[in-house]
């Protein structure tokens, strides 16, 4: 009986200990993280003013998923200049790669099949050559897999930009998307470190260290005519939460992503002020529907 006790004991401490020895790290590098102050808004209007902005944006989504919370989309977001020249924001998933990814939701959520629409670089087509420069919103594998694809389906490889935060700085859930960028047969590069960092060749598109869901994790402002876009990848799941002010739920910010809920709300209620002004228009990633309301269409060959 005591064999028998020591045994369960141990197998007890080990279904705490390597859990913990995994979160615990991750919970304290985002706790601890250097994030800059989010901007006021005349500071924020004087450097995103600009007449060679981006004519266009655009969603082109990879896949979606639907469950008891509503549905999950996988898109990108396409800005495209006068020249023709492109910007992508985050490359969705390949159909293989998003139907792994729905299948823990399928089991545990009840979640519906993922519907998949196609990868970036088949949808784009020969439109692929025309993206210039590539972005993320943070480094999670359904924001980072369609990257590859892209990559060598151009005849002149893009140029992936990086925050020197989501350059430097990651955890065990955006491992994979480091492996991605250093795979895929693109450019990297670094900005230049600031509170809000241009994006160079790309006038009328800034960065702001977000932090908050994961330690890379990115804001990217765009001027398009006379209104601003904001990217806020997944600082929230859904649009509607940002509106109200309504966190994710705590099993998730504590054991499947750590996050700073802390800095997550003050992103929340920033955001919320931005888009509750007539010439901006916040954007999560994840809720398509929200974008096709705010009146962004979706991309066509």
């Amino acid at each position: 009986m005591n064999g028998l006790l020591r045994t369960l004991t141990f197998i007890l401490v080990l279904l705490v200990a390597l859990p913990a020895a995994i979160l615990l790290p991750a919970h304290w590098q985002i706790r601890q993280l250097e994030t800059p102050p989010l901007p006021a808004m005349n500071v924020l209007l004087a450097a995103i003013e600009t007449n060679l902005g981006p004519t266009s944006i655009h969603y082109l989504n990879t896949a979606s998923q639907t469950g008891p919370d509503g549905t999950i989309d996988h898109p990108g977001i396409l800005l495209r200049w006068e020249s023709g020249k492109t910007l992508l924001i985050d490359t969705g998933m390949p159909p293989a790669q998003a139907i792994a990814f729905g299948k823990p939701m399928e089991s545990l959520l009840k979640a519906q099949p993922t519907q998949t629409f196609g990868a970036m670089d088949e949808q784009l087509g020969d439109a692929a050559n025309a993206i210039t420069g590539i972005v993320f919103t943070h480094l999670h594998s359904d924001h980072t897999d369609g990257l590859a694809g892209i990559c060598a389906a151009q005849s002149a490889p893009a140029t992936v930009y990086q925050t020197p935060i989501q350059s430097t700085q990651s955890n065990y859930t955006t491992g994979s998307g480091v492996d991605a960028i250093a795979r895929a047969n693109c450019t990297q590069t670094t900005l230049d470190d600031a509170l809000l960092m241009p994006l160079p060749g790309f006038p009328g598109v800034l960065a702001l260290a977000a932090g908050g869901h994961t330690p890379g994790s990115t804001i990217y402002f765009a001027k398009v005519a006379e209104r601003v876009w904001v990217m806020a990848g997944d600082i929230s799941n859904d649009k509607h939460s940002i509106i109200a002010d309504q966190p994710k739920p705590w099993i998730y910010s504590n054991f499947i992503v750590p996050e700073n809920a802390t800095r997550l709300g003050d992103l929340r209620r920033y955001l919320a002020q931005l888009d509750a002004r007539p010439d901006f228009a916040v954007v999560i990633q994840h809720d398509v529907q929200a974008m096709r309301d705010s009146g962004m269409a979706a991309w066509k060959p």
